[in-house]
């Protein structure tokens, strides 16, 4: 970490000199190096350069362009990594939109960005598609229903042919769909029933509908809080193929080693 001489004397063990952080930026940029893993702030973003980095865990925001050059420390290609991995643990969706929507437009180059209200008529479809499978069961009741409604559901699925699969595939699209508009007013207001089908996906990919292991208060309790978060992505979800976006067309942000 970077300090001063004023930092208290707990932190000074801990404030490398230049030439060490400059030894440990070297050891990280080398794949065979055992050095895995780093946690940094403001370091290591302009001229920074690691094509092996593969993973970025991101808990602060961050904006504009700062988060362009964070981003950009794991997009290159690499041996047979074809791009990078971020788990955003607070939200920067939305930031990472902008941030790309701005790099293009001052480059004049295509149109990574998601439009929102695209996402949402893919969600609307693939709901209709779920309600449709539906239709001679009543499910009205799932927000109170706990995990008798969320068994009888699955069970039913079950019933149609290829139900598993079809209900399954749906159910991705959606959510896939929902993660790239949850911030709209429309996407909002069917959170729940998104986050309920969310749950009966789940219990189609379990072996056994009925659980022993657990209690229903146990299953009720858990139901609850998937619907008050609206957990919505089980899965990796590539931004761009999910709305059916050329990867070509980004080729100015995703580079390439020579």
């Amino acid at each position: 970490m970077t300090g001063s001489a004023s930092d208290k004397a707990l932190l000074r063990p801990h404030i490398y000199s230049k030439q060490v952080k400059k030894r440990l930026e070297k050891r990280f940029k080398d794949p065979e190096d055992p050095m895995r893993l780093v946690i940094v702030r403001d370091m290591w973003l302009t001229g920074f350069d690691a094509p092996c980095v593969h993973t970025m865990y991101v808990d602060k925001p961050m904006k504009g362009h700062n988060l362009m050059q964070a981003i950009a420390r794991v997009n290159r290609v690499f041996r047979d990594k074809q791009g990078g991995l971020v788990v955003d643990y607070i939200g920067i969706a939305n930031d990472l939109q902008q941030a790309l929507k701005e790099y293009t437009a001052s480059k004049g180059r295509g149109r990574p960005t998601v439009d929102a209200h695209e996402a949402y008529a893919v969600l609307e479809e693939k709901l209709d598609v779920l309600r449709a499978m539906l239709h001679k069961f009543d499910y009205s009741g799932f927000l109170t229903g706990g995990h008798n409604m969320l068994a009888k559901t699955a069970n039913h699925a079950l019933g149609i042919k290829d139900g598993k699969k079809r209900f399954g595939d749906t159910a991705l699209a959606m959510s896939k769909a929902f993660t790239l508009c949850c911030t709209l007013d429309e996407a909002k207001a069917v959170r729940e029933e998104v986050a309920f089908f969310q749950a009966v996906k789940v219990l189609l990919t379990k072996k056994e509908i009925s659980s022993k292991k657990k209690t229903n208060e146990e299953h009720e309790l858990a139901i609850r809080q998937i619907i008050g978060s609206a957990v919505v992505s089980e899965e990796v979800v590539d931004i761009f193929n999910a709305v059916g976006l050329d990867i070509s067309r980004i080729s100015a942000f995703w580079m390439k080693t020579s």
